[in-house]
């Protein structure tokens, strides 16, 4: 029980961050499904939005991906994942659509594709090393906020957390920030972009 409440924590904080970060990053630039956009972590008509963080523009891409699933799924969009969706490894128990609100975060978080992890129409497949690499960094993330963050004496957060944007910041390799974001250490960091007292606080 503890490690699903763990799991859902550590989702909400991914969805919180995704969620306030993209209410100033999001835009329309993204052609629909189809639309001859590269695979990966290429950003066409992208550019620095909100904060000086990379626009996401593949969340037009992911909105309709997501529509679709949502409308086949319509019905069974609350009941636990595991039992919606094929091949769940995490998430067990969680309602469907919280899966489907992780996925979209994540793309936000990492400036990708749908088809960053998943093979387009067969979503369960393990073909693409990405998918497990995203399990294992939400893993990560868990231990970082339920075990190695609360053990920090001194932090001025009263929850302090981090998830998959803290250090992505809209990129698929964390460390390969795009122009205008700085040097090493991202804004406020060592040769950074911003300010003092400009960079990233959680």
């Amino acid at each position: 029980m503890r490690r699903i409440a763990g799991l859902v924590v550590t989702l909400l904080l991914i969805l919180t961050c995704a969620m306030s970060l993209a209410l100033g990053t999001r835009t329309a630039s993204a052609q629909g499904p189809g639309g001859g956009m590269p695979m990966g972590g290429g950003r066409p008509g992208g550019g620095m939005g909100f904060g000086g963080m990379p626009t996401d523009s593949f969340a037009a891409e992911r909105d309709s991906l997501l529509d679709i699933v949502k409308q086949h799924y319509a019905d069974k969009l609350e009941m636990p994942a595991d039992s919606v969706f094929k091949n769940i490894k995490m998430f067990k128990g969680v309602p469907a659509k919280f899966v489907l609100r992780a996925m979209d975060g994540w793309g936000h978080a990492l400036g990708v594709q749908c088809q960053h992890c998943h093979v387009l129409g067969h979503w369960a497949d393990e073909d693409k090393k990405p998918k497990q690499a995203a399990r294992d960094m939400a893993a990560m993330v868990g231990k970082i906020n339920d075990e190695l963050l609360p053990a920090v004496k001194g932090l001025q957060s009263e929850h302090p957390h981090v998830g998959c944007f803290t250090c992505h910041h809209g990129t698929a390799r964390p460390g390969a920030r795009p122009a205008g974001m700085g040097g090493p250490g991202g804004p406020g960091g060592p040769g950074g972009g911003m300010p003092q007292g400009g960079g990233d606080h959680h």
